[in-house]
């Protein structure tokens, strides 16, 4: 029971990684897109795309894991050197049940954000000939609640796929700090502050488009969290 709730957790988190950050529309020439900066364009088509490709490979080796765990214990040493087939190295533990819930919430709440914006919604910064400022669904109580889902993702991302750790050498230096809480912080923070910058330019390009329109809508919103923040 346990083997099969982890890899269903597994494959169900995964999946809504990968649709939570794969961009749904492609701007065209004919859209405006703000210069954020050589290093912006590239991190927002690499970026998902490492995202993914970690996620993906940290999913099929925990799979394994668990595979061999349930049918073949005494094979686990031949392809995880530094396991035991007496010490379960992937154990259902609270943080590992939180990270699951955010990469279930956020990868939800960013496919509520896709359908709700439709063809408005890029990863690129962009403002569309005949685009509209959407204040419906999700947007009716935050101005950016794909980015508070985003973080939700990634950061339950984090939570569950640095168990990977365990399977590393004792003798590997970064081992103990990515399963330390230091790491876990500071990984949240410095996403926080490359959302909070990516964000600044995209509401002066909402500003300039809209106007007095978005001067009332920030009025009556918050950013990422309703009443709070």
């Amino acid at each position: 029971m346990f083997i099969l709730l982890q890899s269903f957790l597994l494959l169900l988190t995964s999946l809504l990684y990968y649709k939570g950050s794969t961009n749904p529309n492609l701007s065209s020439k004919d859209d405006y897109t703000p210069s954020e900066g050589l290093g912006s364009k590239y991190a927002v088509k690499l970026m998902p795309q490492i995202g993914q490709l970690f996620v993906w490979s940290s999913t099929l080796y925990q799979s394994l894991y668990l595979f061999l765990q349930a049918f073949s214990p005494t094979a686990i040493t031949m392809f995880f050197p530094q396991a035991s087939a007496s010490v379960h190295l992937l154990s259902l533990t609270s943080i590992s049940m939180v990270g699951y819930l955010l990469m279930i919430v956020g990868g939800l709440g960013r496919l509520w954000c896709y359908r709700t914006l439709g063809r408005f919604f890029t990863f690129e910064i962009t403002i569309r000939n005949s685009h509209k400022l959407i204040k419906t669904g999700p947007y009716a109580y935050v101005r950016h609640p794909s980015y508070t889902f985003a973080f939700m993702l990634t950061t339950g991302m984090f939570l569950v796929h640095r168990r990977i750790a365990n399977f590393f050498p004792d003798t590997y230096r970064l081992k103990g700090f990515m399963l330390s809480p230091v790491c876990a912080v500071t990984f949240c923070v410095v996403f926080y502050l490359l959302l909070l910058k990516r964000v600044t330019t995209e509401e002066k390009a909402l500003a300039k488009a809209f106007g007095k329109e978005w001067n009332e809508y920030t009025s009556k919103t918050k950013r990422f969290i309703p009443t709070i923040m």
